[in-house]
């Protein structure tokens, strides 16, 4: 990564020479020298910790025992889900649109790859700002306490929009879910439909298009995000939205 940093920075340096000469030559690499020096301190630090934790568990005389994938700390997966439509099931039957819950860590790997590591991270935090609001709401109840919830609603669309961005290309990250979703593991088979995926969608989106068509939600959005955010949002979620 900080290679990467210095790479950028060495490009940046150049154009700043280009366009501002020497003094915005130097103020440049100043800046950049700060930033990868703080950098340096922090990556050292975690690099640090890592050791020293491997170290101690390596001397361990008792086996380790990893704690097991815990969705309640991944609220992003949370909030998605509360969306979706058809629910959450422990027995799916076939044919049905429900979602199995022995693939929530499959949806979970997902979504941080069609969002990213950085802007997943992101979502996950303002996901947490947002549910703990709500802490003794069930999971089945979320959706309806988020929309009723008039503090919480610009957040959710800041959410929820990032979300459209990230599901602008459709047939792309249709490919993504069928994929990373799918499972063949006895007992717990499932193969995804399109129609799972149009559900996902239609869940996380079909509200977000209401609000949007609402004159008072759109100049709010404007103001929020920008002239002609609404439009530009209303196109993408036509795209989007419910997937053919």
């Amino acid at each position: 990564m900080i290679r990467l940093a210095e790479d950028i920075g060495t490009l940046a340096v150049r154009v700043a020479e280009a366009k501002g000469g020497e003094r915005l030559k130097a103020e440049t690499e100043h800046y950049l020298k700060g930033q990868i020096s703080r950098m340096r301190v922090t990556c050292g630090s975690c690099a640090t910790r890592m050791v020293k934790d491997a170290a101690a568990d390596a001397l361990r005389a008792e086996p380790i025992e990893r704690p097991a994938w815990d969705r309640r700390t991944d609220f992003l997966l949370r909030l998605v889900m509360a969306f979706y439509p058809h629910g959450l099931v422990t027995e799916r039957k076939e044919g049905s649109p429900s979602f199995p819950r022995h693939c929530l860590g499959r949806m979970a790997v997902f979504l941080r790859e069609v969002l990213g590591t950085l802007p997943y991270s992101d979502l996950n935090a303002d996901a947490s700002r947002l549910l703990s609001r709500f802490p003794n709401v069930q999971d089945g109840e979320l959706r309806r306490a988020l929309l009723g919830h008039p503090p919480s609603r610009l957040l959710l669309l800041k959410t929820l929009i990032r979300l459209v961005s990230a599901f602008e290309h459709t047939e792309d990250v249709r490919a993504i879910f069928m994929e990373t979703v799918r499972s063949e593991a006895w007992p717990n088979v499932f193969r995804p439909t399109p129609q799972h995926f149009v559900a996902l969608c239609d869940g996380l989106f079909g509200e977000l298009m209401v609000m949007l068509q609402n004159p008072k939600e759109g100049d709010d959005l404007d103001q929020w995000f920008g002239r002609g955010a609404t439009e530009r949002l209303l196109d993408m979620l036509e795209r989007v939205a419910v997937p053919a």
